[in-house]
C-alpha cells in the first residue's frame, strides 16, 4: 500500500514540521487538510490568542533537549473553535517534528461541563451549609471535597476510609456504631440512608452532624459510589435532645404528683393539666397561667407563702430566669390539704425551648415532700437546740441574735444570765440536781419572753437573751425583775435558787454582737458584785477593772 494512502487512514491527523521559524509544515495527511484546510506552518492552526504560548512552550522544550512532549491548543480554522492534542516527536539531526494530532473537542467540553457542575454544586453546597464527600463503594475509600478537608482536622495525606476517621478522633466514641451502619448501609445498596452522629471540627469541638447518602449503581444494579452530604445540626440537635429527656424525665414523674403543668409562654395556654389540685379549678380560672395560679394561690397555698408562690410562678419572672440562663428552677411552699392541714410541697419547673416551633416552654411539676421535709425541719432544729434545756444552742443563739442586728433597725436589748453560785449547788445536790435546775429554770423564763425574742444557753449555767424591739422603760425593768423572781421560784420549796442578769442595749451600747456582748457580761459581774440576784444594766465607763 502507497505510505501516503497509509497516514491518511490513521484515526488521527500526522503531520512534519520543520523546527524552524513558524514551523512550516512539510507534509500533512488528509484528516490535517480536512481540520484545518491545507495549513502552510503551525501558525495557521492555532488560535492566534494562543500560538505565542504555544511557541514559547515548544522552543522551551527544545532548549530543554526534550525529545516528546504533547501540547493542547484551540484551532482557528473552523467556525467554532476546537480542542486539539499534538504530541511531538523532534529528531534533532532532521530537525523535524514528527507528530500526531487527535480532536479531543468533546473530551475538553465534557471536561468543562463537569467543571460547571462541580462549581454549581460546590456554591450550592456551600449556601444549604452541606459538606460533600464522595465514597467509593468498592475500594472503601473516601474522596473529601475542599470543605471537608477543611471542617475535619484528619490528616489527608492517605487514603480515606471509615475506619480510619475513627482511629484518628474524628468520630466521637458514642457515634462510632452509627457512623459504620451507616456505611454498611451503602454497600449492602440500599438507596438512600441518613443518620446523626458527633464528629470533631477544625476547632477540636465535637458537633452533631446529619449524614446523608444517596447512591450511583453500575449497570449491573451494584453499589459503585455513595453521594455523602454533611449538615452541621449542633444547636437543633441538642435542643431536641434536651427536650427529649425532659419530657420522658416529666412523663415518669407526674405519675404520682400533686400537680402537673405545660405552659406555652407565647401562646399563654396550658397544653395539658392534671393532678389533683387541679381536679377543682373550674374553667374560668383556666384562661391564662396567671388566672390559674391565682386561683390555687388563693384556694390551695398556705397563707404565708402565697406571696412566694405568686412571685415564683409569675411569667415574666420564668421568662427572666430563662433568658438569664436559668432553665431550671425549684420552690419549696406549703399547701393546704382537702381536711385544711397543711403540707410540704416542692414545685419544679424547667423551662425549654420546643426545638419543632422555637416556642418556650415551661414543664411544671408538684410533688408532695411533706415527710422529708418535716424530717429535715425536725434534724435541722435538733442540730441548733440545747439537748438539755430545749432552747437554741450556743453557735445557734449567736446566729440569731447576728441576724437581727444585722437589720440596722429596732432598738434591742442583750442580757446575759447565770444561775448564783451554781457550783456550789451541783457540790451539794450533785450534778442531777443541777441539770434539774437548769431545765426548770429554762422552762420558766421562757415563758416570759415573747416568740420575737431570742433564747439560748451558751454552756454551763450560762444563758443569752435578746429582747426584741423594746427600750429602757419601767415596764422593762419590770420584765427584768421579773426574770430573777422566776429563776429563785424555780426550784421551790426543794431548795431556793437565784439568778443575776447583766444588759446592754442596741445601738447605744454597740453595734455588734462582740461589743453587746462584753458589756452586757460586763454588767453581769457587776449585779454579781453587788450581791447577786439582781439585774445591772450598763452604763459607760463600766469596766471589769472597776468591778475588780
Amino acid at each position: 500500500m502507497d505510505g501516503d494512502v497509509f497516514l491518511d487512514r490513521i484515526p488521527c491527523g500526522i503531520l512534519k514540521l520543520k523546527a524552524e521559524e513558524n514551523f512550516p509544515v512539510s507534509y500533512s495527511n488528509e484528516m490535517i487538510k480536512s481540520w484545518f484546510q491545507s495549513p502552510s506552518c503551525l501558525e495557521d492552526m492555532v488560535c492566534d490568542s494562543e500560538f505565542s504560548e504555544m511557541e514559547e512552550r515548544i522552543h522551551s522544550h527544545m532548549e530543554m533537549e526534550s525529545s516528546t512532549f504533547r501540547l493542547e491548543f484551540r484551532s482557528k480554522a473552523m467556525d467554532h473553535h476546537c480542542w486539539f492534542s499534538m504530541d511531538f516527536n523532534l529528531i534533532r539531526e532532521e530537525k523535524v517534528f514528527y507528530c500526531s494530532v487527535s480532536d479531543i473537542t468533546c473530551l475538553k467540553r465534557s471536561m468543562e461541563s463537569l467543571r460547571a457542575q462541580e462549581e454549581q454544586y460546590r456554591l450550592a453546597s456551600r449556601h444549604s451549609g452541606c459538606i460533600v464527600c464522595i465514597y467509593d463503594i468498592p475500594n472503601r475509600i473516601l474522596s473529601p471535597s475542599s470543605e471537608f478537608t477543611r471542617c475535619f482536622p484528619a490528616p489527608f495525606n492517605t487514603p480515606l476510609s471509615p475506619e480510619y476517621l475513627i482511629e484518628n478522633g474524628v468520630v466521637h466514641k458514642e457515634s462510632i456504631k452509627d457512623f459504620l451502619d451507616f456505611y454498611e448501609e451503602m454497600e449492602r445498596g440500599t438507596p438512600e440512608g441518613e443518620c446523626a452522629v458527633r464528629l470533631k471540627t477544625g476547632s477540636g469541638e465535637y458537633h452533631w452532624f446529619s449524614k446523608h447518602f444517596s447512591l450511583v449503581y453500575t449497570e449491573e444494579k451494584k453499589p459503585l459510589r455513595g453521594i455523602i452530604s454533611y449538615q452541621d445540626i449542633t444547636d437543633q440537635y441538642e435542643k431536641e435532645l434536651a427536650y427529649q429527656r425532659w419530657a420522658e424525665y416529666m412523663q415518669e414523674q407526674k405519675k404520682d404528683c400533686i400537680g402537673y403543668y405545660e405552659y406555652n409562654t407565647k401562646s399563654d395556654l396550658f397544653e395539658e393539666i392534671i393532678g389533683e389540685m387541679t381536679s377543682n379549678v373550674p374553667d374560668e380560672a383556666k384562661n391564662s397561667f396567671a388566672d390559674i395560679m391565682n386561683y390555687i394561690a388563693e384556694h390551695e397555698i398556705f397563707e404565708e407563702d402565697r406571696e412566694l408562690y405568686l412571685s415564683f410562678f409569675n411569667k415574666e419572672h420564668l421568662l427572666f430566669q430563662y433568658y438569664q440562663g436559668n432553665r431550671s428552677l425549684r420552690l419549696e411552699h406549703r399547701r393546704l390539704r382537702a381536711d385544711g392541714s397543711v403540707c410540704w410541697t416542692l414545685g419544679m419547673v424547667q423551662i425549654v425551648t420546643d426545638p419543632y416551633t422555637d416556642t418556650i416552654k415551661a414543664f411544671i411539676l408538684i410533688k408532695d415532700i411533706d415527710a422529708s421535709k418535716r424530717e429535715a425541719l425536725t434534724l435541722h432544729e435538733l442540730s441548733q437546740q440545747d439537748c438539755l434545756t430545749g432552747l437554741l444552742n450556743r453557735s445557734a443563739a449567736i446566729r440569731a441574735i447576728r441576724h437581727i442586728l444585722s437589720s440596722g433597725k429596732g432598738h434591742h436589748i442583750l442580757i446575759m444570765l447565770d444561775i448564783d453560785q451554781f457550783k456550789q449547788l451541783n457540790d451539794n445536790y450533785g450534778h442531777q440536781f443541777g441539770d434539774k435546775a437548769l431545765h426548770r429554770a429554762a422552762s420558766r423564763l421562757k415563758s416570759a419572753l415573747r416568740r420575737d425574742d431570742v433564747f439560748g444557753r451558751l454552756g454551763g449555767d450560762e444563758f443569752i437573751i435578746l429582747l426584741k424591739d423594746v427600750s429602757y422603760s419601767m415596764d422593762l425593768y419590770s420584765r427584768l425583775e421579773n426574770l430573777c423572781s422566776l429563776i429563785g421560784s424555780a426550784l421551790e420549796p426543794e431548795v431556793h435558787i437565784s439568778g443575776s442578769l447583766g444588759t446592754a442595749a442596741y445601738p447605744e451600747d454597740g453595734v455588734t454582737f462582740e461589743e453587746l456582748y462584753k458589756k452586757a457580761d460586763i454588767a453581769l459581774y457587776q449585779a454579781k458584785k453587788h450581791g447577786r440576784n439582781q439585774y445591772t444594766v450598763y452604763e459607760p465607763g463600766m469596766s471589769m477593772a472597776n468591778i475588780e
